[in-house]
């Protein structure tokens, strides 16, 4: 009878040590839990930078502070994803009297998980000193989850404080467009349909090489405003379709109205590229880390199409010499515009 009730109690004891090795295992030693409920964002991965990477205590090691900032974070995909980098999480203790005197130094760098790698947004640096008896592990997992505790309240701070301003935190991007316009106009002319070409905008007196009569230089660029409101990225573009007089030549001798108008034909041809590129970019997927990139690329492409559309509409007019292909483009460009109204 006394060796089966020490067989069953040495089962209930090995069963329990079991149990606590498990706990153990799966790093879920420190109890302490944040005085709020973290919104907006979720822990998308946590990451040992340390230099020395080693277990913070005998029962505290990495798998314990994963554990313990996935249970204070719920994870939502559909929030902002979080990385924690642990650069330095140290405890040292010393003999003091008859128990232990104790210091944690901690050292996080919250940042934002992204298909190229983590961008970097805020780090963490605090210290906590204790004081416990010998043996009192509670007390040391307790005191290491008041500092993890801690960091998490200073990020939910910053983050709570940055949404609406930061935008490496910008949810949406939201683009507007507008034609660029000057109240009073110097050199450069900015298209309008109210303002057409007159032979007084034709003020370059260097003769070009070519032998034709007449010759306008007329280009595409935009200006870019962006800011952040409520979450959202608004970039407003001012597009420029504009020709400078003074790259503008005309002979005195070939100043007539079907010259003037193949040269107006030319600027309208950036008007159509630059309504174009519009619904170019309009068209795209755009996201706080994208659009800007793709805003550059479309106008380098838009810029090509411009001088390929110039290119070809002077080759198949001739410069204007082709009267017939001259009033094909013309209808072409004037189909083209309207469409664009």
């Amino acid at each position: 009878m006394f060796i089966h009730k020490l067989y069953s109690r040495l089962i209930i004891i090995f069963l329990s040590l079991l149990m606590a090795l498990k706990t153990f295992s799966q790093g879920d030693t420190i109890a302490e839990t944040v005085p709020f409920k973290p919104a907006g964002y979720y822990v998308a991965a946590v990451r040992d930078e340390r230099a020395e990477k080693k277990p913070i205590a005998e029962f505290i090691t990495l798998a314990s502070v994963r554990q313990y900032f996935a249970r204070n974070v719920q994870k939502n995909t559909s929030l902002v994803p979080i990385v924690i980098t642990i650069k330095a999480l140290t405890l040292t203790e010393t003999p003091y009297g008859n128990g232990v005197d104790g210091r944690i130094t901690l050292h996080l760098a919250f940042g934002l998980e992204k298909n190229y790698g983590v961008e970097p947004l805020t780090d963490y640096r605090g210290a906590l000193s204790f004081q416990r008896s010998v043996g009192n592990k509670i007390a040391m997992e307790r005191d290491v989850g008041r500092i993890l505790s801690a960091s998490l309240v200073y990020f939910n701070d910053w983050i709570q404080s940055n949404a609406d301003s930061n935008r490496k935190l910008a949810k949406n991007v939201k683009i507007s467009f507008t034609d660029y316009t000057e109240e009073l106009e110097g050199d450069t002319i900015y298209y309008s349909t109210k303002r057409p070409l007159t032979w007084s905008d034709f003020q370059s007196r260097n003769r070009p090489s070519s032998k034709f009569m007449a010759l306008v230089m007329p280009s595409l660029g935009y200006t870019q405003e962006a800011k952040l409101i409520d979450g959202t990225i608004e970039v407003k573009i001012a597009v420029k379709a504009f020709l400078p007089k003074s790259a503008c030549y005309a002979d005195v001798n070939g100043r007539d109205a079907y010259t003037l108008n193949h040269e107006q034909r030319h600027f309208d041809i950036v008007k159509i590229i630059s309504e174009q590129f519009k619904q170019k970019i309009l068209a795209k997927p755009l996201t706080p880390d994208t659009f800007e990139a793709i805003i550059n690329i479309q106008y380098l492409d838009s810029f090509r199409d411009m001088n390929t559309m110039q290119k070809a509409y002077d080759k198949e007019t001739g410069h204007g010499m082709n009267r017939i292909a001259q009033e094909e483009w013309n209808q072409r460009i004037d189909r083209d515009l309207k469409s664009f109204k």
